[in-house]
């Protein structure tokens, strides 16, 4: 019974290998079950600088199964780890370096500091069998990193680093920039944490605290002065045991990427950035330059109204009691004959006078719009003989429709623009708030996409510079609202007038469109700073919805200017814009071969019937019979081949189709590649 008692003494025996250790000593020993084996390594703390203890330790036989354990002990705290350290349930590191938080950093009720601290590593193993490790610990003396000095460093999965930086007293510093760079693209994550211990230094516990993101060969990080009541805060650099959280795959890497070989070489250099002052500086900068179109257009509008005003002063004014019969003698039929289709710049005024009256009374009285009508002009051939018998001929008058029932017709396209911006607007706001709550509480970086070697935090905003960008499709969206509204209230001025030039020249004004475009503009300015807030896949579509309504706004209005009787009506246009966004957000999320086939064939269907209405000016119906009528077409062509009808309007159809089908094609190409 006393020599079993005297063997279970003998096993839990602590051997005390070094009492005073050395620092940047290497000390080699082995260990065994029921030994354990004490360093002591003493420094005294400095009052002009914050120095820490870096601790490394390696070995070779240990085994998951039988790690060496290794404990730290210092004055305020206790960290431990083994070896070989398990990262991801699939890789082993023998080799380990941890950096010891200052005990002077620990936040604790007790203020007082011993001068001379003492670090205390325990090893210990619960293996049957000795196993060699090796140990030697440096005192940092570098730990506090200045502005503006660069560190080149490597960083590995079992050996991250981390440093202190303190803003410096008076200098005029609001926030500083993190900038790491590196030339491989192992992944690894950038922290930024406030002083206090222990520091989360590992992959598995760095996204515990602070902000963080991840990045393979730049990344940056702002933080503002005031965020840290210490005035300091750590930069912590870990390297991940596999690049899944940078590239999203989970390919295992080959077997030569991890261990010893996943070391990162990367340097890091923390600069300041611009003050308050320089922000309001910009701000100020950025609206002066939009603000001087405001200026410019307001002198261009004030000379244009002089000429105007003059001009209209010198020019008569017509009389509604006075009829173009009494005013005017009936011309012979010599000279009837002689000017037929022609007439003098008098009588087309008088003749458009008293047109105007009539017009006028007629659009007042038509109260009602049909918007489900589409004028397929198949009564072009009874107005043609009423156009044919007027003497004096103008663009106008091939608008046959009331001028107030088109009118109408395209004020559709604003009011129906301003309710989809505001019930598409409001969730938009409501996320992209949300998201930047959740960034601003997780400090996980990695949710928005910006660019932090450009982003400029301001408030509660991580990127201000991005949102504020945008001001500029808000003011020109404003500005192009005011010129259309003044266009407008001018042309009914001349309309009530019976202005003869208003009435006559020119194609038909309707400026609902325009209304309608300026509206899109100041949208795709509040939407796209919406975006800015936290740009990712996930909300993408708040930046481009907008563009591509720009886009198909401005396109209607090209081909309205010359054809305001068949042009598209509102609800057609966009329930078409609302299909063009589901694809292109279908193209992001599912963008694979079959995806791009199926829209390659809708993409050549859709450009082949955009061109038949074009080209027959909508004298076409999309039937059942189609099939037929192209099969007899293509028939007859061929037995006997005949010249286009319209030869211009088929050679730009061609040039735009082939345009069409190049881009298409210089898109797929890209996919291809970065899907490669």
């Amino acid at each position: 019974m006393k020599s079993r008692l005297n063997n279970n003494r003998r096993v839990r025996e602590v051997v005390h290998d070094q009492g005073n250790a050395t620092f940047d000593a290497t000390y080699y020993g082995t260990i065994i079950l029921g030994t354990e084996h004490l360093f002591i390594y003493q420094y005294n703390i400095s009052n002009e600088k914050v120095e820490a203890v870096r601790v490394h330790v390696t070995s070779n036989n240990a085994t998951s199964d039988y790690p060496v354990l290794f404990v730290v002990r210092q004055q305020r705290g206790v960290i431990s780890w083994q070896v070989p350290l398990v990262l991801e349930n699939l890789f082993d590191y023998d080799t380990v370096n941890r950096t010891l938080c200052p005990t002077e950093n620990y936040k604790t009720s007790r203020k007082h500091v011993d001068s001379t601290q003492s670090v205390y590593v325990q090893i210990s193993t619960s293996s049957p069998k000795r196993t060699a490790f090796t140990l030697a610990a440096r005192l940092l003396t570098d730990f506090e990193i200045t502005l503006n000095e660069r560190r080149d460093l490597f960083v590995s999965p079992s050996e991250s680093v981390y440093f202190q930086f303190t803003f410096p007293n008076g200098i005029a510093i609001e926030g500083v920039i993190i900038k790491v760079t590196s030339n491989d693209t192992l992944c690894m994550d950038l922290s930024i944490q406030n002083i206090n211990c222990p520091v989360f230094d590992m992959d598995r516990n760095v996204e515990f605290t602070g902000t963080y993101q991840t990045t393979t060969k730049s990344s940056a990080i702002t933080v503002q002065r005031n965020e840290f009541r210490s005035r300091s805060f750590y930069v912590v650099l870990v390297v991940r045991a596999m690049d899944y959280a940078c590239t999203d795959f989970a390919t295992i890497a080959p077997m030569n990427m991890h261990g010893a070989h996943r070391i990162k070489q990367i340097s890091v250099v923390i600069e300041p950035t611009i003050t308050y002052n320089q922000y309001m500086i910009a701000i100020i900068v950025t609206v002066s330059v939009f603000l001087c179109f405001y200026i410019i257009a307001a002198v261009v509008a004030a000379f244009q109204y002089l000429l105007m005003y003059r001009s209209e002063g010198r020019l008569p004014v017509p009389d509604s009691s006075v009829t173009p019969d009494t005013q005017q003698p009936i011309v012979s039929r010599e000279a009837e004959a002689s000017n037929y289709g022609t007439t003098s710049q008098t009588e087309g005024n008088l003749q458009h006078t008293a047109g105007c009256l009539g017009r006028s009374d007629a659009a007042d009285s038509d109260s009602s719009i049909d918007e489900g009508e589409i004028d397929m002009l198949d009564d072009a051939s009874t107005d043609k003989n009423i156009i044919r018998t007027k003497t004096f001929l103008y663009v106008a008058d091939l608008s046959r429709k009331h001028n107030k029932v088109l009118t109408k017709k395209y004020s559709l396209y604003q009011w129906h623009l301003v309710t989809i911006a505001v019930i598409y607007s409001l969730p938009v706001i409501q996320l992209v708030i949300t998201y930047q709550q959740v960034l601003n509480v997780t400090g996980k970086q990695d949710i928005c996409y910006y660019n932090f070697l450009c982003a400029r935090p301001l408030g509660v905003l991580s990127a201000f510079n991005n949102v504020f960008s945008n001001v500029g499709y808000v003011m020109l969206g404003l500005l192009f609202l005011g010129l259309v509204y003044g266009r407008d209230k001018a042309h009914q001025k001349a309309v009530h007038r019976c202005n003869s030039f208003a009435l006559s020249c020119g194609i038909p004004n309707h400026y609902g469109l325009f209304y309608a475009m300026g509206t899109a503009l100041i949208c795709e300015g509040l939407l796209s700073a919406c975006y800015h807030v936290c740009p990712s896949y996930s909300n993408f579509q708040f930046d481009t919805s907008f563009m591509y309504m720009i886009a198909g706004l401005c396109m209607l209005k090209i081909y309205q200017s010359r054809h305001p009787d068949i042009n598209a009506n509102a609800y057609a246009a966009f329930a078409s814009f609302a299909f063009v966004i589901l694809l292109a957000v279908l193209g992001v999320f599912f963008g694979n071969v079959w995806f791009w086939s199926i829209y390659f064939i809708f993409h050549v269907m859709s450009t082949i019937a955009l061109s038949a209405q074009i080209y027959y000016m909508g004298r076409w119906k999309l039937d059942f019979g189609i099939l037929k009528r192209i099969y007899l077409a293509l028939k007859g062509e061929l037995l006997q081949p005949s010249r286009p009808m319209y030869m211009d309007r088929m050679v730009l159809l061609l040039l735009a189709g082939l345009v069409n089908l190049s881009l298409y094609s210089q898109h797929r190409c890209k996919w291809k590649y970065s899907s490669t």
